[in-house]
């Protein structure tokens, strides 16, 4: 390798190869009985960077996924990283016309897919890329992923990599309806992973879950943090909770990051009390808090800490720590404090930063903010008004310093003058025992202009009225902040990884007042 590929470097790519390089026969993944380790594990990133520089694709062309969690998924990342070529992962969940805007907006030369994701569509996808890989052993006639690794060449590529050269496009994940192509430099993951095993908690010796989907920014950057520190990864296909317990006890799993809806549903099984699940020390939520029902059973039944994770994909995660020495000391939508290499403030929409309990927008500045928007200069610019990256999220900080937050500016209730804060209704909706899960939302109304309208979903068995939720509201919540209406549904609209789609119920039911005010 030439000096100037190595002298200075900061690569997502050289995370495998030093950990290999430290600890050649730890074990990096473990995927049901499939074991890997950390020498077998850079061998196959090389051998999938060689081919992908074989096939003539040059630093800085794209490579996009369609992929759910696997021990593959995870050589392609770390592979086209190693290349130079720029990862855009899609979100399988999305429609079809998503997944061909964004490839041909990425101009992708080569799309790496699941065998189940690319059924039906294989003709069509084929005549976007050029190269189309698939992950799986069916009938689809096309290039397997697992015969790219078959050659002997698991010598590190010679790419010049800089620290500013573009290393992932990720697009948002649409709860607004309108996802934007995020650029993402090398530097941002590389030092956000590094903050993270700080800010995490992480420990060399841990064994950790890989159940998040990875094609999230959330989940990116802790697996990331686990290869720099040398971590065992443990891939879990898909959420179940008494499979999860299984797992955990099999595996010995120390560390564990999931939704706080992941954990209601794994602490309330039914056969929680079956499985030895003592391994467990650190679980880390992130997308909502968690109810302190479920915190404190948590906390007191597996005698572990618990910790928040926040950031975004345009900030890349984690932002904010809400941390385990904190978690039942204060009660709210707490964000907690800054990671080490974020700067937070509270800013007004005139650019002024503002004082502690003051309520603006919450601004950062750091390492690992995005390099823009794909394409889109003007919203790039919107976001860095003033100075600072613009979260769209409203905030302040308490008087001990600790980040609150309030609300998305766009998920902010206008009712009847007042300003309701929708996470503070769901917060009381799902402090309800019988409820799952729940989101609340502002509705057109003739009198109050938006009505709080509320969304529950039950714990299974359960039964409940909207007359006992609403009067638990009435218990807990001032009267402009009560739900004027509870709809208790099945299920809820989500992105895969977890968010709520709001502005799908915004649209479904923006005429339920029209006939039947409230």
């Amino acid at each position: 390798m030439s000096e100037i590929t190595i002298l200075n470097r900061v690569a997502i790519g050289d995370i495998v190869r030093r950990t290999a390089a430290k600890s050649p026969e730890k074990m990096a993944i473990i995927s049901g009985e499939k074991r890997i380790s950390y020498k077998d594990f850079n061998n196959d990133c090389n051998r999938f960077a060689h081919y992908l520089l074989d096939l003539g694709l040059e630093k800085g062309d794209t490579v996009a996924t369609i992929c759910g969690n696997s021990w593959q998924f995870l050589v392609a990342i770390f592979g086209i990283a190693k290349a130079g070529l720029v990862w855009v992962p899609l979100n399988p969940g999305v429609s079809f016309n998503e997944k061909s805007f964004i490839l041909s907006e990425v101009q992708a030369k080569v799309l790496i897919g699941d065998e189940v994701f690319l059924q039906g569509k294989k003709e069509e996808f084929s005549s976007i890329c050029p190269e189309l890989l698939v992950i799986g052993s069916g009938a689809l006639e096309t290039e397997k992923f697992e015969n790219t690794l078959k050659t002997n060449n698991t010598a590190e590529p010679e790419v010049n990599i800089g620290d500013r050269d573009i290393a992932q496009i990720m697009f948002t994940s649409g709860t607004t309806g309108t996802p934007k192509g995020v650029l993402i430099n090398h530097q941002a993951v590389f030092i956000a992973s590094l903050a993270n095993i700080i800010e995490a908690g992480l420990e060399k010796k841990d064994i950790a879950t890989l159940l998040m989907p990875v094609f999230h920014c959330a989940q990116h950057a802790l697996v990331a943090a686990f290869f720099h520190l040398g971590v065992t990864v443990v891939i879990i296909q898909g959420f179940e909770p008494e499979s999860l317990m299984k797992t955990v006890e099999k595996e010995k799993i120390t560390w564990m990051f999931a939704l706080p809806m992941m954990y209601r549903a794994f602490l309330y099984h039914p056969s929680f009390k079956k499985y030895n699940l003592s391994s467990l020390r650190y679980c880390l939520y992130a997308m909502a808090p968690m109810d302190r029902n479920t915190l404190e059973k948590g906390i007191n039944e597996l005698g572990c800490d618990f910790a928040l994770g926040s950031g975004q994909t345009e900030m890349y995660p984690a932002t904010c720590v809400f941390k385990p020495e904190d978690q039942l000391n204060k009660s709210g939508p707490y964000w907690g404090v800054p990671s080490i290499i974020t700067d937070i403030a509270i800013m007004d929409e005139n650019g002024i930063l503002l004082g502690k309990k003051e309520v603006g927008e919450i601004v950062h500045r750091g390492p690992n903010v995005m390099a823009g928007y794909l394409n889109n200069p003007e919203e790039t610019n919107r976001t860095r008004q003033f100075g600072w990256h613009h979260t769209g999220d409203l905030g302040y900080f308490d008087e001990d310093g600790l980040l609150v937050f309030v609300d998305r500016k766009k998920d902010m209730i206008k009712s009847g003058g007042e300003n309701v804060a929708s996470i503070q209704v769901e917060q009381v909706l799902i402090s309800y025992p019988k409820v799952l899960n729940a989101v609340a939302v502002g509705l057109p109304h003739e009198r109050w202009i938006e009505a709080v309208t509320a969304f529950v979903v039950l714990k299974p068995g359960e039964e409940a009225t909207k007359e006992d939720i609403i009067n638990h509201c009435k218990e807990h919540l001032g009267s402009f902040q009560v739900p004027k209406e509870v709809l208790i549904v099945s299920e809820l609209p989500q992105t895969t990884t977890g968010k709520i789609q709001k502005h799908v119920l915004r649209e479904k039911y923006q005429s339920l007042y029209s006939n039947h005010p409230v």
